[in-house]
């Protein structure tokens, strides 16, 4: 189950990427930017994920 997290997360991550890249090449700056917030968040909540150790 955390491995298909971490994955997820990590493909959202990869598209809003290329989408990010789209807006920034039509200069629509302002999206890119809330984009590029939104990959940094998606990339770290998967390493926060996959460096989680479960407690019992």
């Amino acid at each position: 189950m955390k491995e298909t997290t971490v994955r997820l997360l990590l493909a959202a991550s990869v598209l809003l990427l290329i989408a990010g890249a789209i807006f920034a090449v039509t200069k629509q700056w302002l999206i890119a930017a809330l984009l590029g917030a939104g990959t940094l968040c998606c990339a770290a909540a998967a390493l926060n994920i996959r460096n989680r150790k479960d407690e019992k």
